[in-house]
């Protein structure tokens, strides 16, 4: 069965990454309504680059309300046929730090509620903190 997880990569260091994706055999899910950053880091284009066929973007799971300080999932139900057709164990990422005040909150408890595991990553240089 697949394993979903969440992160923020506020505060995080994007050379990290690759290595995080690995110890868990996941994919990254990029889930910003908008994968634009004002750091190019961040950006989907060098995301892409980076972690080449293990970077996805699912629009449908974004926050299109991300603006207004608002959760408004843009298609919740087309957005998790998408993540679990990927087949493999994800992290799904956005830049907030905080779980709580994060539209990925919102998915991840749709996600539980349909019998997925579903754990919050904080650390991104040790994974085996990861809490579920």
């Amino acid at each position: 069965m697949q394993k979903f997880y969440t992160t923020g990569y506020s505060g995080k260091d994007v050379a990290d990454l690759r290595r995080l994706l690995a110890s868990i055999d996941a994919v990254l899910v990029d889930i910003r309504f908008s994968p634009t950053s004002e750091l190019m880091k961040w950006r989907q284009v060098y995301l892409q680059t980076l972690l080449r066929e293990k970077y996805h973007h699912v629009m449908q799971l974004g926050n299109r309300a991300f603006r207004e300080n608002k959760f408004m999932i843009q298609n919740v139900e087309l957005g998790i046929k998408i993540l679990t057709g990927l087949g493999a164990n994800a992290v799904l990422f956005c830049s907030c730090e905080e779980l709580k005040q994060c539209h990925r909150f919102v998915i991840m408890e749709e996600l539980r509620r349909r019998g997925f595991e579903v754990g919050e990553i904080e650390n991104w240089k040790a994974a085996e903190a990861i809490l579920f």
